[in-house]
């Protein structure tokens, strides 16, 4: 089996399990007792009313007695009646984001494994203005319609996953959400990041952007072949957007090239920077990455296949690719990276108040590596800002709440 179908499946198996886990009765049991995780969402004033998912661009209006619950092991999202809550039979609807579908693998393609599975049919299903596919089927053990649906979410090859389920004949609070819905991904303004970083590389050979006074800075370390780091490229462009876009946030881009692919896409970025067109060149490689893997997209053809469109200097950016022009500044990165005592990409470190970025710790001291939701970078830089807190506090003081 190649890499390019491990990508496929993974997304037809994830579907399955959630399905399997969660739908019906034994799905809305999962949320008995957890109206209190409302409070992990400190931006939403009123989320019975009008809620706004502000970390992927989702808006809803909501009957007055459901609740918002985040970061569940099946869902992002969660919407949830008061009777799911209260006994674990009601309505909810529940939504995860996939930055891509796999190569070769489109929406309606992706449902057929779950299609097999519950013995339903895979038809046309619009959302919000959006065209996807959807499941319709009743399980008569929980006396529940469940709906499973795949939506474009974005231009890039990403999926919104959207699973509905209530009591048959009593669905018309979850399609009144459905119909309130509107969705619009937060995107940064690649012209500002591309000129910043063009700036940055050349002033310090680094890829930074955001205000110089921004109250938090931060770092990610990631690798072009690092599979997490691909699917976290997504909600970190929406970081960007809402947090560096907006003054609060200078966030760099710390790239470690550990190998041949990683070190071509890698220089190829930095080469783009250099020429006003690094971000714009980091998205495309990793929307490559995303579509047909890594192997086929950071080869050398692949690499100039993806930044033709954005109108790089081809023939200058495979000239500095070729002198290593860049070496001594990936160097410098893998020293930091190294004297952080870091060893696993993608890792995010932040700072306080023009303080060094420092390594986000669980409350046994263990260091955060790997993904780190948005929604938690993002509550852990409001308290830094709004409670004045430094870096271990607001990390603390959000994983206690």
């Amino acid at each position: 089996m190649t890499k390019r179908s491990i990508v496929g499946l993974a997304l037809a198996l994830s579907l399955l399990i959630g399905l399997l886990s969660s739908v019906g009765v034994s799905g809305a049991h999962a949320f008995a007792g957890r109206a209190g995780d409302v409070s992990a969402l400190p931006r939403q004033e009123d989320p019975t009313r009008t809620f706004v998912w502000e970390e992927y661009g989702v808006t809803v209006t909501l009957p007055e007695d459901w609740q918002v619950l985040s970061q569940g092991q099946n869902y992002d999202l969660a919407l949830v009646s008061p009777e799911a809550l209260e006994s674990g039979a009601g309505a909810f609807i529940m939504f995860q984001v996939y930055p891509s579908l796999g190569p070769d693998t489109t929406l309606d393609s992706a449902l057929g494994p779950v299609a097999q599975q519950v013995g339903g049919e895979v038809t046309p299903f619009s959302v919000a203005g959006l065209d996807g596919f959807g499941i319709v089927f009743d399980e008569e053990a929980s006396n529940s319609t469940n709906q499973i649906v795949l939506l474009p979410y974005g231009d890039k090859g990403a999926a919104l996953f959207l699973q509905a389920s209530f009591q048959i004949g009593e669905g018309a609070a979850v399609q009144e959400i459905l119909d309130s819905m509107e969705i619009a991904p937060p995107t940064p303004d690649y012209a500002a990041v591309d000129a910043a970083w063009q700036v940055s590389l050349a002033e310090e050979g680094r890829l930074i952007y955001g205000d110089n006074d921004a109250p938090v800075s931060a770092i990610e370390f990631f690798s072009f072949t690092c599979g997490h780091c691909a699917n976290y490229s997504l909600p970190l462009e929406h970081l960007i957007a809402l947090e560096a876009d907006t003054g609060r946030m200078r966030i760099e881009v710390a790239p470690i090239a550990g190998d041949e692919m990683a070190l071509r896409a890698t220089e190829a970025t930095l080469c783009a920077a250099e020429q006003g067109k690094g971000y714009s060149a980091y998205k495309a490689l990793w929307d490559g990455y995303l579509t047909v893997g890594y192997a086929e997209a950071y080869s050398a053809e692949g690499v100039r296949s993806l930044l033709e469109p954005l109108d790089v200097d081809l023939a200058a950016l495979t000239a500095c690719m070729d002198a290593d022009t860049y070496s001594e500044a990936l160097t410098t990165i893998r020293t930091d990276f190294l004297d952080y005592g870091l060893s696993g990409t993608p890792t995010v470190l932040l700072g306080a108040d023009g303080g060094a970025p420092e390594t986000l710790k669980f409350p046994d001291g263990r260091v955060w590596s790997g993904i780190v939701p948005i929604d938690v970078l993002r509550g852990v830089i409001a308290l830094i800002i709004d409670d004045g807190l430094s870096v271990s506090e607001a990390v603390s003081t959000y994983l206690g709440s």
